[in-house]
């Protein structure tokens, strides 16, 4: 994580640099939370707003790197508040939360970026933009703060599988791989009718059971959680946040259970 040197126009240095590792993330409202290493002094954390400071009409304030172009504010006002909006990038699954919807500009690398009240607080993380005109969204202060008294993750097939009236995962195939080498069970996770999942167990009793799942249905597994000593307990995972072929989180499941609890960035070199 990058910190903005203290005097304006000075170059960054890699004491500008500081090491976080990510502790959880809420896929269905698209949110992650880092915890720093350290914090260089002259930083102050910024306040959490509540929902009276979110009013329609009232000015909003952006920071964030749109296109690159480092630490740019942008001023605007709110438009509305969407309850329960439902958003979806091209190529990643659909999240869900209550929403800002501002007139304030953003593009991409805005994304993760405070919105910010008059006050000084923070009201919102701003997310993404709609086609047209002004049509610009940040995760609501009362999602934010959900996910961080949340205990754990909140992955998509995991909030699918938590709530039984939204769906029943249901195993969709029963059988060997095509190598003959190990048993598959596949599951539809959210009840639309296509693979989400596979339960990969070798028959080789030495080699760790594997829960391959596709979040954003473009047939790829974006997340794999191992058992690795086979004694029904997750051991770790691994997962595609972004959707670009590439691991970049591997997760820690002290307590056996499927979502990790913590995660950390898994380097490039860990993949060759």
């Amino acid at each position: 994580m990058i910190f903005k040197p203290k005097a304006d126009g000075k170059k960054l240095t890699s004491a500008d640099v500081m090491q976080a590792n990510v502790i959880k993330i809420d896929q269905v409202a698209d949110l992650a939370l880092v915890k720093l290493a350290s914090v260089p002094s002259y930083a102050r954390p910024i306040e959490l707003g509540d929902i009276t400071e979110i009013q329609i009409g009232a000015d909003v304030h952006a920071i964030g790197h749109p296109t690159g172009e480092a630490w740019t504010y942008t001023k605007g006002i709110i438009s509305q508040v969407r309850k329960g909006y439902k958003w979806q990038a091209e190529t990643g699954p659909q999240h869900e939360a209550d929403v800002i919807q501002t007139q304030t500009p953003i593009n991409p690398g805005n994304s993760g970026g405070p919105l910010i009240s008059d006050s000084g607080h923070l009201i919102g993380v701003n997310s993404f933009k709609a086609k047209g005109e002004a049509l610009n969204f940040a995760v609501s202060v009362e999602d934010v703060k959900k996910f961080v008294s949340r205990s754990g993750s909140r992955t998509i097939a995991a909030s699918s599988k938590a709530d039984p009236a939204a769906c029943k995962p249901k195993v969709i195939y029963e059988g060997r791989s095509d190598d003959g080498t190990a048993t598959l069970k596949s599951f539809d996770l959210d009840c639309d009718g296509k693979l989400d999942a596979v339960l990969v167990t070798p028959d080789d009793k030495k080699q760790p059971i594997s829960l391959l799942i596709d979040h954003n249905g473009d047939g790829k597994p974006d997340e794999v959680i191992v058992d690795l000593d086979r004694d029904g307990r997750w051991d770790v995972s691994y997962i595609d946040s972004d959707y670009d072929g590439t691991f970049d989180l591997v997760g820690a499941h002290p307590d056996g259970k499927l979502v990790a609890s913590s995660y950390k960035p898994y380097v490039a070199s860990a993949q060759k």
